[in-house]
């Protein structure tokens, strides 16, 4: 694979992971995109693998570099892209310094929002589904690398410009750049639209909305089917088959993300955090955050906000 040429910039100061502007404002519907750009120019020590509870897409400059995703490694060249979806644990191993890297990260909901019931969906799978770290790595024909780059740079550009109308184009080129690698992979067959059931997308989408809006409440299975038209067993069926997760772990990912950007907060402590966002017994939401960040709440709460920058 060819040399592609990095994006010049000195390295930044990494925020916490959630947070999108200075100011430490976390990942919110508003707000949605994350973007980060590095440069390390000596070799590091290997970091205990990171979870967060958003998804990501990177891409690697003049480097090579081991990618470690729950348990598996794999080689990441040149102009090789890697798509992680919420909760995966995962870390890298530098071979050989430079390594230069734009991630994009961004909240689950952002994909749903890329247009047509079925698109969303179908993206939102792509990163929630069940993978191989071989399916997660992407590598694209020289032809597409080019443009792939260019969107990569231009959202670094948009996010650090910060001018007026950021996000609406910081979304229009996510959406440029999610469409154009999934409208490859389906050029060349690739397909995660799961176990080849008729899916009802629009019911899909209501049941997605419908636990976006009331995660900070008591959420029945029963209550979950009225809103999206469906029985409660065929919603089971069709949501894992469709998003890739079954609907309780949705709605726990977004929860946990809820939770996260309250910690960051002063003035918020643990108990507030969980009751803020849906759980009704401290010692669930202690088990169920330490699964999706990699550590409790309560050393979460304590740890500086560079530390922050690895969960």
């Amino acid at each position: 694979m060819s040399q592609i040429k990095p994006y010049s910039s000195k390295p930044a100061d990494l925020a916490w992971l959630l947070d999108v502007t200075e100011s430490r404002q976390p990942l919110s519907e508003h707000s949605p995109i994350w973007v980060r750009k590095v440069i390390d120019l000596a070799p590091s020590p290997v970091d205990p693998p990171e979870r967060h509870p958003y998804c990501e897409i990177s891409i690697t400059f003049e480097s090579k570099v081991i990618s470690m995703v729950e348990g598996e490694e794999v080689l990441r060249l040149p102009g090789d892209l890697e798509l992680l979806g919420p909760g995966i644990p995962h870390t890298s191993r530098v071979l050989a310094p430079p390594f230069h890297y734009i991630t994009v990260y961004f909240l689950p909901s952002v994909l749903i929002e890329l247009g047509p019931t079925e698109d969303g969906v179908r993206a939102l799978r792509r990163f929630t589904g069940k993978q191989t770290l071989a399916s997660r790595l992407i590598r694209l024909p020289r032809r597409m690398l080019p443009g792939i780059t260019r969107l990569f740079h231009e959202m670094v550009s948009e996010f650090e410009g910060r001018r007026f109308g950021r996000e609406l184009r910081l979304r229009a080129l996510f959406a440029e750049l999610i469409v154009s690698i999934l409208r490859w992979e389906e050029s060349i067959g690739v397909s995660f639209d799961g176990d080849a059931l008729e899916i009802d997308w629009q019911a899909i989408t209501k049941a997605l909305n419908y636990l976006r809006q009331h995660y900070a409440q008591p959420v029945y299975a029963n209550e979950l089917a009225k809103a999206s038209g469906l029985g409660a067993t065929r919603l089971k069926t069709l949501f894992k088959a469709a998003v890739g997760m079954s609907w309780v772990k949705f709605l726990q990912g977004y929860r946990i993300h809820r939770a996260a950007a309250l910690l960051s907060k002063s003035g918020h402590n643990v108990t507030e955090a969980a009751l803020s966002s849906g759980f009704e017994s401290l010692s669930h939401f202690n088990a169920t955050f330490r699964s999706f960040m990699g550590v409790s709440p309560q050393h979460y709460l304590k740890q500086p906000e560079q530390s922050r920058s690895k969960h």
